[in-house]
């Protein structure tokens, strides 16, 4: 069953014409029907907000216009979680990165020769800075390894996707 998202028409006859091409009086009827009944909420249209998934019924005498897309629901579904993947993996390297350069600038200033002017009479405090050096030398790793495994799997899983578009 192909689906379609609702634009906002006023009544059923303007999504039914809106989907299928050349309709007799017969055709428009049933087709009114069979949708409201895939689609109970369509009873209730003013409440409907746009966007609203609308299941098409599988009506073979009928034919669908071509300037709607009513792609298979499944199909549908992988390419927005294709896409939803593809946002998700920039937002992540993203983050990443900016996690990378916060750790670069801790890093450099336990480093600095300032810091270590400061702390210089404390003992403490130099022991300190380096366990926490240490810490964010791990971290950077520990960030980089997931990023890696992470972007693994999401490839992975667009490849799967992708393959059952085909």
């Amino acid at each position: 069953m192909a689906i379609a998202t609702f634009r906002g028409e006023r009544n059923v006859g303007e999504i039914v014409d809106k989907l299928f091409s050349r309709l007799t009086p017969l055709q428009r009827k049933k087709a009114e029907s069979t949708l409201i009944k895939a689609n109970p909420q369509l009873l209730n249209i003013r409440k409907l907000p746009r966007g609203a998934i609308l299941r098409v019924p599988d009506l073979p005498e009928l034919r669908a216009k071509t300037n709607r897309s009513l792609e298979n629901a499944d199909d549908q579904i992988a390419k927005n979680i294709i896409g939803a993947l593809g946002v998700f993996s920039k937002h992540m390297r993203q983050q990443v990165s900016d996690e990378q350069t916060a750790i670069k600038q801790q890093t450099a200033l336990l480093k600095s020769a300032k810091f270590k002017k400061d702390t210089s009479n404390l003992e403490e405090s130099r022991s300190l800075a380096k366990d926490a050096a240490k810490a964010l030398s791990v971290r950077s790793k520990n960030i980089d390894e997931r990023r890696k495994k992470v972007e693994a799997s999401i490839k992975l899983a667009m490849k799967d996707l992708k393959k059952g578009l085909i």
